[in-house]
């Protein structure tokens, strides 16, 4: 479905009874949709089970949103299926190159796994409170989206005049595209930067319109450090 997202955007209103392209995306989200049905029929059946042997429900987040009743079984079907799309460009994402980075550095890796059974020793699960005392596991979160933001690009269209950018031209009517990720044509072949510090690496990293975002990095991280914590 992500990889149709972007065609169909783009493709006219007319094109979706002639190609294939819209039908292919309308069949991706029913799949979607029907994955996480399936999920929560599942959860609902362990729920209910519990129930009859007498024992208490507990759980996470999907366990709160059946037991609360202020959801209809339809709109947590709904909220579920957009929550496992969204997690894909946001928590998987910066997940993924998060255990990326920390593979390639073995000392940053021992020291996140020291801090994290300092807090929960053995196969504990975490609780919110416990993510509080973790600020090395926060700052390795934050160190990555600084590296990889969940917004991996950006772009403008140059529509009515032309536009001069550090002795670039864009004539009118041209997009321009620009990759938010670090680049190892700029910056080689790193390794994550020291997270505690969040300090900045060598050559052109250094300058602020590079890849470190300010306050639009701020929030996206700030939005991603949420979500984990729920």
């Amino acid at each position: 479905m992500l990889t149709l997202s972007e065609t169909v955007l783009f493709l006219p209103l007319w094109t979706r009874n002639v190609l294939p392209f819209w039908k292919r995306f309308v069949q991706a989200w029913d799949d979607l949709v029907a994955v996480a049905q399936r999920l929560i029929d599942h959860k609902l059946a362990q729920m209910d089970a519990q129930v009859l042997a007498g024992k208490q429900v507990e759980g996470m987040y999907l366990t709160y949103l059946l037991s609360c009743d202020k959801l209809t079984l339809e709109e947590v079907y709904i909220s579920i299926t957009e929550l496992l799309l969204g997690g894909v460009d946001t928590t998987s994402n910066t997940l993924s190159w998060a255990l990326y980075q920390l593979a390639r550095d073995a000392a940053s890796q021992d020291r996140l796994y020291r801090e994290i059974m300092s807090v929960c020793p053995g196969r504990q699960q975490p609780r919110s409170e416990d993510l509080s005392r973790m600020p090395y596991l926060k700052a390795v979160i934050k160190e990555t989206l600084r590296m990889y933001p969940v917004v991996p690009g950006n772009g403008r269209l140059t529509v009515d005049n032309e536009v001069v950018v550090d002795n670039y031209w864009f004539p009118k009517k041209v997009g321009a595209g620009d990759c938010c990720w670090i680049s190892s044509i700029i910056c080689g072949d790193l390794l994550m930067v020291n997270p505690q510090k969040q300090s900045k690496c060598g050559n052109r990293c250094d300058e602020p319109h590079f890849y470190e975002w300010g306050h639009i990095l701020f929030l996206l991280s700030q939005l991603a450090w949420d979500v984990i914590e729920t």
